[in-house]
Formats: C-alpha cells, sequence, structure tokens
C-alpha cells in the first residue's frame, strides 16, 4: 500500500511539472533589436503550442512613456485582443484570442512598443513575468525569459523535434519610422511580411534584408508600406533608413524665414487673416505699423462688424481698405480721432500706444484691472511710460501680451513693428485674461 502511494505521488509530480514547466525544449526565447531604437518589435519563440492566451511584461532601457501597436499578421487573426500597461520602464502586454489560436509553432511576434515622443532611443532589455494559456487551458509560467532571438543562430521551433529549424528575423529600428514583422523567426522558404511606417515628416529611404553571410534577399513591394520575403535557411537581420522631409513654408512671404523669431507669429496672423502682407511675396516684418492697420487688424479679430456710424474724418475717404475698421473702432471709442475730423491713419503707431488700444479692446468684454490695482513695470525705462498709458502697459506686460525689447528695456516710445503686432496677437490667443 505505501508502495502504491509513492508511485501515486510520483505520478501527480511529474504530471504538474509537465504543466508549469517550459513546454518546449529550453523555454521561450524573447526576440527583439539589441539596436536602441524609438521603436522596437517584441516577439517570442519557443512558446506552447497552441497557445491561446499570452501575458508578458517587457523591461526598457528607457524610462519613456510608450504605446503599443500589434504586430499585423497578429492583429489580423479573428477574434484577437490586445491592450497593454505601463509602470515606469516596465510595459506589459496582453494578448488573448476569442476563437482559434496565436501560434502553432511557438513563434509569434507581438507588434512593436514605440515611444511616445518620437524622439527617445531605447531597448527592451529583459521579459520576465511570461503567462501562456494553451487550446486546452493547460497555463505555462516563465518567471524570466532569456533573450536570443536577435543572434545569427536562429530560434527553433516549439513544435517538437521533427519540425524544421527556424531562423530569427531581426528588426533593426532606426530613427524616423519603424518596422514590424509578421514573424519572429520563421522557416526556410516561409514567407515572411514586413511593415514600414515612417514617422510625421519623414519618408522611407531605403529597405533591406540581410542573411548571415551579408548576402541581400529579395524583397517584394506589396504597397501601402508592406514588403514581402522568402525566408533562407539562416537568420536575417531588417534595417531601414529614413529621410527627413523638408517641411514646406506655408508662407508666401520671402522676407519672413522659418529661423526667425516672428515666423510663427506671421504664420499666426496670416492663416487667420487678422494680417496680410504689404505686397504678393513681402510681409514687411520690421516696417512700423500705423493707425488705419492697428483697427483694421482689431477689427478684423472682432468678425469685421458692420456698423452704422457717421465719420467725419476728412482723411478716412469711403471704400478704403481700412474704412470700415475706423468707422467701427470710433463707434466703439477703442481708437479715437485726433479731432472731430482728424483720424491719421498714416501716423505710425508706438508701443505704448498699441498697449492702449488693445487694453481699450479687451477691456470691452471685461478684460483689464477690476479696482484697485498696483502692477509695477520693472524695466529700466519704465519711466518713459505716458501717465495715460501706465494702467494699459502694465496690464498687458502682465499678462505676457507685450514683452521688453531685451536689455530690462521696455521701449514704450518706439514703434511698434508688424512683427511685434504679430507677436503680441499671437501671445492673446493663447493668453489667460482673467
Amino acid at each position: 500500500m505505501r508502495k502504491l502511494s509513492l508511485f501515486l505521488l510520483s505520478l501527480c509530480l511529474t504530471a504538474a511539472a509537465l504543466i508549469t514547466g517550459a513546454a518546449a525544449a529550453g523555454g521561450p526565447r524573447l526576440v527583439s533589436s539589441s539596436q536602441p531604437a524609438v521603436s522596437q518589435s517584441v516577439g517570442f519563440t519557443g512558446l506552447p503550442q497552441d497557445a491561446q492566451s499570452l501575458q508578458a511584461t517587457f523591461t526598457l532601457s528607457a524610462n519613456t512613456s510608450c504605446h503599443f501597436t500589434a504586430d499585423a499578421a497578429l492583429a489580423a487573426l479573428p477574434g484577437v485582443y490586445t491592450t497593454c500597461k505601463q509602470d515606469g520602464a516596465d510595459v506589459t502586454v496582453y494578448v488573448t484570442a476569442k476563437s482559434g489560436v496565436l501560434t502553432r509553432d511557438g513563434a509569434l511576434t507581438l507588434g512593436a512598443l514605440s515611444a511616445d515622443d518620437g524622439a527617445t532611443s531605447f531597448t527592451v532589455t529583459r521579459a520576465s513575468g511570461l503567462k501562456v494559456l494553451d487550446s486546452a487551458n493547460a497555463e505555462y509560467t516563465y518567471p524570466t525569459v532569456e533573450g536570443g532571438g536577435s543572434s545569427d543562430s536562429g530560434g527553433t521551433s516549439g513544435g517538437g523535434g521533427s519540425a524544421p529549424a527556424d531562423y530569427a528575423v531581426t528588426i533593426q529600428q532606426s530613427a524616423g519610422g519603424s518596422i514590424s514583422a509578421s514573424h519572429a523567426s520563421a522557416a526556410s522558404g516561409s514567407t515572411v511580411t514586413l511593415t514600414v511606417q515612417a514617422g510625421q515628416g519623414y519618408v522611407l529611404d531605403s529597405l533591406t534584408v540581410t542573411g548571415k553571410s551579408g548576402g541581400a534577399v529579395k524583397l517584394t513591394d506589396l504597397g501601402g508600406g508592406k514588403y514581402t520575403f522568402t525566408m533562407p535557411a539562416s537568420a536575417v537581420t531588417v534595417a531601414a533608413s529614413f529621410l527627413e522631409t523638408p517641411v514646406a513654408n506655408p508662407l508666401p512671404f520671402t522676407d519672413v524665414d522659418q529661423d526667425q523669431w516672428f515666423h510663427s507669429a506671421v504664420e499666426y496672423v496670416y492663416s487667420n487673416k487678422l494680417m496680410d502682407g504689404t505686397a504678393a511675396n513681402t510681409f514687411s516684418p520690421l516696417m512700423a505699423t500705423n493707425r488705419a492697420m492697428v483697427v483694421t487688424i482689431l477689427w478684423r479679430l472682432e468678425g469685421s462688424p458692420v456698423v452704422n456710424y457717421a465719420m467725419n474724418f476728412g482723411d478716412v475717404a469711403d471704400g478704403t481698405w481700412y474704412t470700415e475698421a475706423v468707422r467701427w473702432a470710433a463707434s466703439e471709442n477703442i481708437v479715437k480721432g485726433y479731432s472731430d475730423t482728424a483720424f491719421a491713419p498714416g501716423d505710425t503707431v508706438t508701443r505704448e500706444q498699441l498697449a492702449t488700444i488693445l487694453y481699450r479692446y479687451l477691456q470691452r468684454t471685461g478684460g483689464g484691472f477690476q479696482g484697485d490695482w498696483a502692477f509695477p513695470l520693472d524695466y529700466a525705462d519704465a519711466h518713459q511710460v505716458s501717465g495715460w498709458a501706465g494702467e494699459a502697459m502694465a496690464w498687458c506686460t502682465m499678462k505676457g501680451l507685450i514683452n521688453g525689447v531685451g536689455g530690462n528695456l521696455l521701449n514704450p516710445q518706439g514703434s511698434a513693428t508688424r512683427a511685434e503686432v504679430a507677436q503680441i496677437l499671437l501671445n492673446l490667443s493663447t493668453a489667460e485674461l482673467s
């Protein structure tokens, strides 16, 4: 009786070992590139046959926020669900198939882990916590997973000794885009599909597949970023290079370069139809702004309203590009004439005058100081601010609408250039005015 009990106990322990141990000789192996890149393909060889669900944690060499994109071949399987969660440098990927299996030969490319910022390069240093459930609901647990899928020797199939040898497909990621493969490893003669995605502002320059001896493997372009090749009897390395495409200047102006401080401001006012060029291909950013220009800008910012207001300005003719803007500004007391009959549309606007006009415009919608206020103008030339402009200059600088010109100077009596006005309008679009 004692011998029978010992025999049954031994049989039970043997069965348990078969479930919790590696289903394939040597256990699963991580397949990922050892070359740092902004996107890394991850997969396994040597998984249990007929794997139906999988969970694995990948540790990144850089603690960067990233996202997971399922491999195209995996995502095409019926009823497949994938998700991931990140905790610092550890990213856990979950994959399950509601019907069918994930792999029948033990090789599986999960997809790509990509840095959210599109700039941080990293490698996958290890995989851990691998749990696999097969179609018979047997669970296999691997606390740690060895690497090796990126070696030249290639992996082996998890289907037993009679299965043909598999060879590793190593992806060398590079800046500017990402590559994923339908197989982390494949037998000689198998068809492997590559998916290439160029990042924003990049285009694919070259794509190569190289065998162990360094010979090039023929690629077939399927279009849409898909390529196929026939697996040789050796491990292969897939590499791509991406070219940065020059960003076209959306502005028609030859006097506004992309590296100038006011480029984004001019782009903003031009695209929002607040300011036009002084000619078809010139903006004249350093030209002093006059009163007609300022009221026209604010009139457009207001939506170009039509008002019924009789003007007596003898220097504002009917039908000019600024006539209706002057009519609106005068009716709202935003910009007054020098007298009842003189507006002086061509007079240059100083920086303190611009601040005052802008302040009056914003006061109409509840902007500006409310009640008692005290905000010092901490500039070396603050004493040059006229008394009537003090409140406006204080509020505009406090809100970041108008800034100094350098050297701790505000230059209130200096003329406001078109570039400065464009920057003020850009500042206004993002400022907290309450």
